[in-house]
């Protein structure tokens, strides 16, 4: 597992590299562009967050990519894994890749805090806290963050599977209906046991319009039994990408 790892970072190096140099650029760009026009920090800080979304956007992909790559390459012949290798190695790529996105965010965090954004933030509305957690709330958001990555990816690994395990036209849509359906049922699912916040990609975070961010808490028993119904449900996706890469996946 950690030599695939190993290698889909070698492989992806230049291009991760470049990758985060742009983010950091696009970021100045934003900074010193805002400030040129005297753009509201509301502002800069939506560009900011649409700037994340978008890279983080760009993970998912590249890690799905990655893992499409592995599992129909000759090298599965050559170097007979088992399937849980290839799969534990793409969740491992994208969360660690989407902790070193979020790393960066938290240093842009403390540069607000250090220069009165975050508290102007905070007094204009443009995000709201709710978190009644023993968890401290830095570590608490890096969590919630991390771990709804980590089950979307089971998700999305799931549907890489079952498009290359199928040989006709209209892949491309049959992943999408898939994704869609099972998006559906978790979330309704979740709404239906244990109420609350489940529609949204990223559980416990909510959008109210586009300027604004809550982040609230849930009470601990809710937060435990749907943790661990994500972890059912992703175990079971975990399950099926095996059977499905091992009995119908095939090798280029």
């Amino acid at each position: 597992m950690l030599r695939l790892l190993k290698y889909d970072l070698k492989r992806d190096m230049y291009v991760l590299l470049g990758g985060t140099i742009a983010l950091l650029l696009g970021l100045l760009v934003i900074e010193l562009g805002t400030k040129s026009i005297t753009t509201s920090v509301t502002a800069k800080a939506v560009l900011s967050f649409m700037m994340y979304t978008f890279f983080g956007i760009l993970i998912l992909i590249a890690t799905c990519r990655g893992f499409q790559a592995n599992i129909c390459s000759i090298g599965r012949r050559l170097v007979p894994l088992g399937s849980i290798h290839y799969i534990g190695a793409a969740l491992l790529y994208g969360v660690l890749l989407n902790a070193v996105l979020l790393a960066i965010a938290g240093l842009q965090v403390l540069y607000y805090d250090s220069v009165g954004i975050l508290e102007e933030l905070w007094r204009l509305g443009a995000f709201t806290v709710n978190w009644n957690s023993s968890i401290p709330l830095p570590l608490g958001a890096l969590l919630i963050i991390l771990w709804a990555t980590l089950f979307l990816l089971t998700l999305l690994l799931l549907v890489m599977a079952l498009t290359e395990s199928i040989k006709f036209k209209g892949r491309i849509l049959i992943a999408l209906a898939v994704i869609v359906l099972l998006s559906s049922l978790i979330s309704w699912a979740e709404n239906h046991f244990f109420g609350g916040l489940s529609s949204q990609a990223l559980t416990g975070f909510r959008i109210e319009d586009q300027s604004q961010m809550i982040l609230p808490s849930q009470s601990f028993r809710t937060g435990l039994l749907r943790f661990i119904f994500k972890l059912v449900v992703g175990a079971v996706f975990i399950w099926l990408t095996v059977k499905l890469i091992d009995n119908r996946v095939k090798v280029d």
